[in-house]
């Protein structure tokens, strides 16, 4: 009887202590250290877990890898001790455009489960235009595998996570996920329980080196705890050195019903490589405090002036296709343009038919015919009007595009610029760069206030 009572009493302590299985926890420490905030931040591992959508920002392939012993998440106390393993790539055919990523997490739910999850995940690059904006899905197909620990048995399931993304400008981002859509049964033995339904909300700008998210989260009742709601952001701030890489401090803090605590982390990234470490702090339900330390690794071509010529290589290509773009609308205008000729024409041929017309006659039906070359005449003015009109657009648009490609290659310069500082290219390096720059787009009606005055600071520097 006394077994009986103590294995009673643990196991109603376990139940209290668990979380559900297949929790949004942040796959990294960078999300870890940001508050458990960033599914609408795009182009990092925040994609496999929190919104499929974000991974369609991967530009480059990219791998990872980290671990965490967390007994706090965004839902509450929890006991985890776990890893995990993931890796995305871009897909740049037309017909399937997007990003393809995979992740594997390994879980030691304490003292209930050993949870496992396989995921693949597919999201969409520049999906949908709507207005100044771009609009991207994504969808993650998971398997969860759960053995017991403490009640024995185990079980397999398979779920699906689905979520949007929209882009507008270079810098900021919303995005919508649910995860758990079939909200699968995982109960082992007495325990009773399933990956639950969470629905996401999010934000994120990014300001030069500066990165702000934040995230609204409500997820459903399982696992013997009542449903939570929580708000999350974080602050991430990054500086680079001529030498020794890139620097990044971040910073976050999780409000919830049920959970509430402050996060810090720092990382360091050179060359591709990237290290991450994270710390939580609980400020409710628990004292303890929970880690996460993660490495990453974008490949690619990290050789500045080799990953200039790739960039301009591209640019030429983007100026080739606007190139034929610009030639179709001038051919279109053309043909626009000697339709209203030829309607001119035939309006002047007309006018002075009924001017004729009027002067001879003066019976009933030579008056019947004036009046129907009258409405032909009102006809083709009508469409003379309208043609002019719609010349007017497309003379309109044709200016508009000009405009925006000088302003989109000044833009795709500078930023090549930046990446090359950041790698540390000798300043006479840029300077020729920038002049170059300088003698390109003078005249061409765009800002060149930013670049004069870097320009001015590297003379002045040498």
């Amino acid at each position: 009887m006394r077994s009986a009572a103590l294995f009673l009493s643990f196991a109603l302590a376990a139940v209290s202590a668990v979380r559900a299985s297949n929790d949004d926890v942040s796959f990294d420490a960078r999300g870890i250290a940001m508050g458990g905030a960033g599914m609408a931040d795009p182009g990092g591992f925040s994609g496999l877990t929190l919104n499929p959508a974000a991974l369609g920002g991967v530009r480059r392939p990219i791998a990872g890898m980290g671990i965490r012993r967390l007994f706090h998440t965004p839902s509450g106390p929890a006991d985890l001790s776990g890893m995990d393993i993931g890796a995305a790539f871009p897909i740049d055919e037309a017909a399937v455009k997007g990003a393809l990523g995979f992740s594997w997490t390994h879980d030691v739910n304490e003292p209930i489960s050993l949870d496992r999850t396989t995921a693949l995940t597919y999201a969409t690059r520049s999906w949908r235009e709507i207005g100044a904006g771009i609009f991207d899905v994504g969808v993650t197909l998971k398997s969860i595998r759960r053995d017991g620990r403490a009640f024995g048995g185990e079980t397999s399931k398979a779920t699906v996570d689905i979520g949007s993304l929209f882009r507008w400008g270079e810098d900021q981002s919303i995005g919508f996920s649910m995860l758990n859509l079939t909200r699968p049964r995982t109960s082992l033995g007495t325990l009773s329980d399933r990956a639950p339904f969470i629905a996401k909300l999010g934000y994120a700008r990014r300001i030069r080196r500066f990165t702000v998210v934040g995230d609204l989260s409500k997820r459903e009742p399982s696992a013997n705890h009542r449903g939570t709601a929580s708000a999350s952001g974080g602050l991430e701030y990054s500086w680079a050195t001529a030498k020794q890489g890139l620097f990044t401090a971040r910073s976050g803090m999780n409000l919830g019903s049920t959970s509430r605590s402050w996060s810090a982390g720092l990382g360091w990234s050179a060359l591709g490589a990237q290290v991450d470490y994270a710390v939580r702090v609980p400020l409710s339900n628990g004292s303890r405090w929970s880690h996460g330390f993660s490495l990453s690794y974008r490949f690619g071509q990290w050789d500045p002036e080799a990953e200039y010529e790739r960039l301009l290589s591209s640019e030429l290509s983007y100026r080739r296709d606007l190139t034929r773009a610009l030639e179709a609308a001038e051919v279109k205008q053309w043909k626009l343009a000697e339709d209203l000729r030829a309607m001119r024409e035939e309006i002047s041929d007309l006018r002075l038919g009924i001017a004729d017309r009027e002067a001879e006659a003066g019976l009933a039906k030579e008056k019947m015919r004036s009046a129907e070359r009258a409405l032909r005449l009102k006809q083709l003015e009508d469409r003379r009007r309208e043609a002019e009109k719609r010349l007017e657009e497309m003379r309109a648009n044709q200016e508009r595009m000009r405009l925006a490609n000088k302003q989109g290659l000044f833009d795709a310069d500078w930023k090549t610029f930046s990446d090359m500082k950041l790698q540390g290219v000798s300043e006479i390096t840029l300077i020729d760069y920038l002049k170059k720059m300088l003698r390109t787009y003078k005249g061409t009606g765009v800002d060149l206030g930013q670049a004069n005055r870097e320009l001015q600071r590297l003379n002045r520097s040498q």
